[in-house]
């Protein structure tokens, strides 16, 4: 019996590992989407920021944050400098909050589930608008 609950608590803490995992790569997959979005736009548009976050909540882990050019925040948009490389460069990080929270089968041993857990993902490019 103690070996079923050592093998019960080892199979699902690998699998609440491996959702984490799998959250945290679609997260990373979705982020370079929207980078390269934004690449061509010079910002994140409003159009796109609505789907991010839709897409976000799709896989339950809704944004908590954004950094980044945003035209819902009236940025301008970021133009190639060649003259200027730095200033031409365009980041995008987003903040999440995975749902349900990770580490629930440590409840079981008495372990506290961290309350702020967050998925933190960005990533910079280069634009390539030329004109506004």
């Amino acid at each position: 019996m103690i070996v079923f609950f050592i093998l019960v608590f080892l199979t699902f803490g690998a699998v609440d590992y491996w959702v984490i995992l799998t959250k945290h790569q679609y997260a990373e997959h979705l982020v370079n989407y929207y980078l390269q979005r934004m690449e061509v736009e010079g910002y994140l548009s409003i159009a796109d920021e609505n789907d991010l976050k839709a897409r976000f909540n799709a896989f339950s882990c809704p944004v908590q944050d954004i950094q980044g050019p945003r035209q819902s925040q009236g940025a301008a948009r970021v133009l190639r400098n060649p003259a200027d490389m730095d200033a031409s460069t365009l980041s995008l990080q987003v903040t999440c909050r995975p749902e349900p929270q990770p580490l629930l089968i440590g409840r079981i041993i008495g372990g506290t589930v961290p309350s702020g857990f967050t998925i933190k993902v960005g990533g910079s490019a280069l634009s390539e608008r030329v004109s506004p």
